[in-house]
């Protein structure tokens, strides 16, 4: 299992870049009763018989990881999913990209904590893959929305310091400011 949402939240954006999409979407809004998720991509996607097996945790395709025969990511997501009381669904079409969706209900006992949802942004966005990366957010209504060509855009480089500080004090501010309201 995952320590927080963030960490299951950067597991699943971390396999959309590897099936080499070039387009992500991340969408996270939360409010007092709800906690919706929405990761989207133009990746490759998969078949209805891999997607199946994707759900299974002894299963990996061994392209990814040439070594590991496991794949957690999606079976940690369902299993939240079920011991919470929230749901999860996986939908993919071979050659056009893959979304994956969950909910939860921030009130229960067994759900993991949210986690730093400012490193978990600042460490997508720093992710070395050619694409673009949209994260919208929103908490009780306020929100965001920032894509990783627009911090390209004003930052240049993200693997200079500087430019790593500028974007995590900037990401903080904006998390700062919708939980504030």
């Amino acid at each position: 299992m995952h320590a927080t949402i963030c960490d299951l939240i950067t597991d699943l954006v971390q396999n959309s870049i590897e099936a080499c999409a070039t387009d992500i979407k991340l969408n996270v809004e939360e409010t007092k009763t709800n906690l919706n998720v929405v990761i989207a991509d133009n990746g490759k996607g998969m078949s209805t018989a891999v997607l199946e097996k994707a759900k299974d945790p002894f299963y990996s395709d061994g392209q990814k990881h040439k070594h590991r025969r496991v794949g957690l990511g999606l079976p940690f997501l369902f299993q939240t999913a079920e011991m919470t009381g929230g749901n999860a669904a996986i939908k993919s079409t071979e050659g056009v990209g893959t979304t994956v969706t969950f909910q939860f209900d921030p009130a229960n006992v067994d759900l993991p904590m949210f986690g730093n949802f400012t490193m978990a942004a600042v460490t997508l966005m720093t992710y070395g893959f050619e694409g673009n990366l949209t994260i919208e957010r929103s908490v009780d209504g306020a929100g965001y929305s920032i894509s990783k060509m627009e911090v390209l855009d004003a930052l240049g480089d993200l693997n200079d310091t500087e430019n790593l500080i500028l974007l995590k004090n900037y990401m903080a501010s904006q998390e700062e400011e919708i939980k504030v309201l």
